[in-house]
């Protein structure tokens, strides 16, 4: 029934019309009742499908960010065959470093295998005499006693010019030239018996276990035995050789060296333990 049906706006007659049948009122009744619920159901249906829920979204995570990284991008160079890179190698430090102890280690033969070889002995925890030969100091380490005692700190400055060499070089002019010819050390990895022939993964080891070397107790002695010294503190005495000689080249020297390597791993986008 609509509205409009509804006399509301005219005077009510001076007899009042008959009442309608109760049944009639309370069927009407339940018809609108019908109607209101069935038009809250259909309007309830619609507006869930007119706008659909939206989707929660996604968390983000820093993963989700990608991380530039500072590695430095290899520029082109034509590089030889590795038995006859010498040449080349000789000439791109030199251009970084007139060092002189640098140049007579750059003059050996066999450069970069030089180089591979002393990097995976250093990470196996032996000392790289024969690669490393041309750093040699010419004197040998002094205590302070005849048979035992502590390591007469003057004999640390045999290890200037070696620790000099190395520092010379800006590490992040190191990472570039190593990146411009890493696919030579990649191969002379891979000769030493490293298939997967990533020669980043043996700089980093033997980064670590340098960085992984304690600092000497304050008065460590040394003992003197037939052709060699060993340390009379048995933690030192179970160090690596590599690391014992490590300690040798004095504190000053060894925080030098483990700088110059952290920064070039750094360089090199390397993570260490």
């Amino acid at each position: 029934m609509a509205f409009e049906d509804l006399h509301l706006d005219r005077p009510l007659a001076s007899t009042p019309p008959p009442s309608p049948p109760r049944r009639s009122a309370a069927r009407w009744i339940a018809a609108v009742v019908a109607g209101i619920v069935a038009g809250a159901a259909l309007m309830f249906w619609w507006m869930s499908r007119a706008q659909p829920g939206t989707a929660p979204p996604a968390p983000t995570t820093a993963t989700d960010v990608p991380v530039a990284s500072g590695r430095p991008k290899p520029q082109p160079i034509a590089l030889p065959a590795l038995d006859a890179s010498d040449g080349l190698l000789r000439t791109l430090v030199s251009a970084l470093s007139k060092n002189p102890t640098l140049a007579r280690l750059l003059a050996t033969k066999g450069v970069v295998r030089g180089a591979a070889l002393a990097v995976v002995q250093i990470g196996d925890g032996r000392t790289p005499e024969e690669p490393f030969k041309a750093l040699r100091p010419a004197s040998h380490v002094a205590i302070t006693g005849s048979a035992s005692g502590p390591i007469d700190p003057a004999s640390y400055a045999r290890w200037n010019a070696a620790a000099g060499a190395l520092t010379s070089v800006s590490p992040a002019d190191a990472a570039q030239l190593y990146v411009n010819v890493k696919p030579l050390f990649d191969e002379a990895y891979i000769d030493l018996g490293h298939p997967g022939g990533n020669f980043d993964t043996a700089i980093a080891r033997a980064i670590e276990l340098l960085a992984e070397t304690p600092d000497a107790p304050a008065g460590t002695a040394l003992v003197r035995r037939s052709n060699y010294f060993d340390y009379t503190d048995e933690s030192l005495r179970a160090l690596t050789p590599v690391q014992k000689q490590f300690l040798l080249v004095g504190p000053d020297h060894r925080r030098a060296v483990l700088d110059w390597l952290r920064q070039f791993a750094a360089a090199l986008d390397l993570p260490l333990n």
